[in-house]
């Protein structure tokens, strides 16, 4: 019967089962190196606001000292909460 082409070849129904798993895998890996690469550029771009912002508030504490109109906020300490 396979010889004449009645009966599908199980061999060629698993080949071609595998390709579209092989498809259908490269296609999640690509999306997923494509989530990586975008999370580690926000990362990436996270950190350097982050660092432009510490700058800037120990600069303005820098110059905070010089001023006579600024007023001196207390320092808090690892005991102090936020409702302290």
């Amino acid at each position: 019967m396979r010889a004449a082409d009645d009966l599908p070849d199980p061999r060629e129904a698993q080949i071609n089962r595998l390709k579209n798993e092989v498809t259908t895998l490269r296609q999640r890996l690509a999306r997923r190196d494509e989530t990586i690469t975008g999370l580690t550029d926000w990362r990436t771009e996270t950190l350097s606001r982050l660092a432009a912002q510490h700058e800037e508030i120990t600069r303005l504490r820098r110059t905070a000292g010089h001023a006579a109109r600024v007023r001196q906020l207390p320092v808090r300490t690892s005991g102090t909460g936020p409702c302290s």
